[in-house]
């Protein structure tokens, strides 16, 4: 993505992305194809916050974030916990696309942020024995 998104990734390094060697950051284009539907699910943890930012979206398409259905609008970021079950879908005829990535949750401050960087990696290394 670095050659291809130059003016993305700038963007994205004014983010508050956590940088965690293995697991983060995280970022992605999404695309979604006509008649998908990713199947209810969740993350493991919520000490992230998930963004979604709709840059195609046809009728039809729509996210479901525990009991809030919404629609995607090009342009309007969606940020969401993803501890919380959630699905997504595509009944519309052409493809959906966002920029996925995540961010710290803002109420987790920096010293927090550098424990749970710590702890992250040592389960990484636990793991890697």
């Amino acid at each position: 993505m670095d050659k291809l998104c130059p003016v993305t990734l700038a963007a994205l390094e004014l983010a508050p992305q956590p940088v965690i060697a293995g697991r983060a950051p995280i970022a992605l284009f999404s695309r979604l194809t006509p008649d998908t539907h990713i199947q209810p699910h969740q993350g493991m943890l919520n000490t992230r916050l998930i963004c979604h930012l709709p840059l195609i979206v046809p009728d039809g398409c729509g996210i479901r974030v525990g009991a809030e259905t919404r629609a995607w609008r090009e342009g309007e970021m969606l940020i969401f916990d993803d501890s919380f079950e959630h699905e997504a879908w595509n009944r519309g005829t052409s493809d959906r696309t966002i920029l996925l990535f995540e961010i710290w949750r803002p109420d987790i401050d920096a010293n927090e942020r550098e424990q749970l960087t710590r702890i992250f990696s040592a389960i990484d290394t636990y793991a890697e024995q």
